[in-house]
């Protein structure tokens, strides 16, 4: 493949790629994608008081690239069932209300049962006694069994959000939560912050900071954002009810009641990156002053498995880079490796003023597929493969044509109308599909 020139179209700018192939160089790249996929389901819950109870709402998202499918009999398309088990238990372990849910997954086609952007997502409501303080969840997919647990304070009768119910923004009495664990999706413009404690007293003043956090041993640095700070007033009191959306997405809805401590504010978020943040309260007219903290994060759910492992995300560049600017990436710790290959895509940024590279990201998604689309007995990672080079450079092709010859070798032709260009692949004996030849239609008159 030496010698062909390919170029990357991002956003409509045309990235020129270096013409080299890319190198195995020994790296098993199968297990930076075994298990990837579909890896994380979420819950969430938010106690509040109810006189001499708790009522607790609690949120679950489960992806559809979780769920295990299977062909409906009878009917088209593709089934999955779910089983999902709640305890409520106090500080000596005593089961103190319990909740069972089974439900139905139906999808038409095939490759939604693979998407992780789609997701089923329940809202579940319950009264549990004062002396609950830990919610055990247990989620049945066919033989295999999930379980998280989620506390609800450190002792009977003391409740205290540890995060906040972080939501889309906008609205005023409805509040739409994201579902991703007390989490904001990476790329989200704005989020809204729904805050509760005892502590907060209805019409008082408060400062607040949102800063990010350290990264902790392990964790990938992304890059510095910038504080936020403001000043709120504490307006509401209500109580939370679970409402379903027209698109039977659960959210939460504010009703007249008695229970006051509540906090809200919406703040732009568009350069934040993935990582950990604290928002902090502080009572700006009492000595001394009340403050109260927060945790949340911001998650790229969806971020690419490639993207996700740094020594199969440097390999994964060698498409686009020259082989003295490939060797100058892969120097250094992984840490470095990620600083160089995040700041390479910050300069290629098609938009900017925000803090999600959609380039980047389509790149790496790129790659993904033709890990699994291209792969064989022979090439086990199909982003190695000359035509997993052609599809990550230049996406899907407009159409392809295949011919089966009786006495010559099989063929495929991508075409790609945008671009002029036709790519020719041939299977050789070996079991691998070669690229052998590249057009370039006329342009017509």
């Amino acid at each position: 493949m030496r010698g062909i020139g390919l170029g990357l179209v991002v956003g409509g700018v045309l990235v020129s790629l270096a013409q080299y192939p890319l190198q195995q160089r020994g790296i098993p790249s199968v297990r930076y994608f075994l298990g990837q996929f579909g890896e994380g389901w979420f819950a969430e819950l938010y106690p509040l008081p109810a006189g001499d109870s708790l009522w607790v709402g609690l949120l679950v998202r489960v992806p559809y690239s979780l769920l295990l499918f299977e062909r409906s009999v009878g009917q088209s398309g593709f089934v999955s069932s779910i089983y999902l088990s709640v305890e409520f238990a106090d500080t000596v372990g005593v089961v103190r209300k319990r909740l069972e849910l089974r439900d139905t997954v139906r999808v038409q086609e095939y490759e939604a049962t693979v998407m992780r952007d789609s997701a089923w997502v329940r809202g579940l409501v319950a009264m549990v006694p004062i002396q609950v303080v830990r919610c055990q969840l247990q989620l049945q997919l066919g033989q295999e069994v999930k379980r998280q647990e989620l506390t609800m304070s450190t002792a009977p009768g003391v409740m205290r959000w540890s995060s906040p119910l972080v939501a889309m923004p906008g609205g005023d009495t409805v509040v739409v939560p994201f579902v991703l664990g007390s989490a904001l999706p990476f790329g989200s413009l704005a989020a809204r912050f729904v805050f509760w404690d005892a502590r907060i007293e209805l019409g008082k003043p408060y400062s607040y900071r949102c800063r990010q956090l350290p990264a902790a041993e392990g964790e990938r640095w992304w890059d510095s954002v910038p504080e936020l700070r403001g000043e709120i007033f504490a307006y509401r009191c209500g109580q939370l009810r679970i409402h379903r959306l027209p698109s039977g997405f659960p959210a939460f809805r504010f009703e007249p009641g008695p229970v006051c401590g509540w906090i809200e504010l919406e703040l732009p978020m568009a350069m934040a990156v993935p990582g950990r943040y604290e928002l902090t309260l502080l009572r700006a007219d009492t000595v001394p002053k009340d403050t109260l903290r927060w945790n949340f994060r911001i998650l790229w759910a969806t971020m690419p498995a490639s993207l996700r492992h740094i020594p199969y995300a440097v390999q994964s560049m060698r498409y686009l880079l020259t082989d003295e600017e490939w060797e100058r990436l892969r120097r250094g710790s992984s840490h470095e490796q990620w600083d160089k290959l995040w700041r390479y895509w910050k300069q290629r940024d098609p938009t900017p003023t925000t803090a999600y590279n959609e380039a980047m990201a389509v790149y790496f998604r790129r790659v993904d597929h033709a890990y699994f689309a291209f792969q064989s007995v022979t090439e086990p990672d199909g982003a190695q493969t000359d035509r997993g080079k052609v599809y990550i450079l230049y996406g899907e092709p407009s159409r392809v044509e295949r011919d089966f010859p009786r006495d010559d070798a099989p063929r495929e032709v991508w075409i790609y109308d945008r671009f002029r260009k036709r790519f020719l692949f041939e299977l050789r004996p070996d079991g691998r599909w070669r690229l052998v030849k590249v057009e370039w239609d006329e342009p017509r008159r």
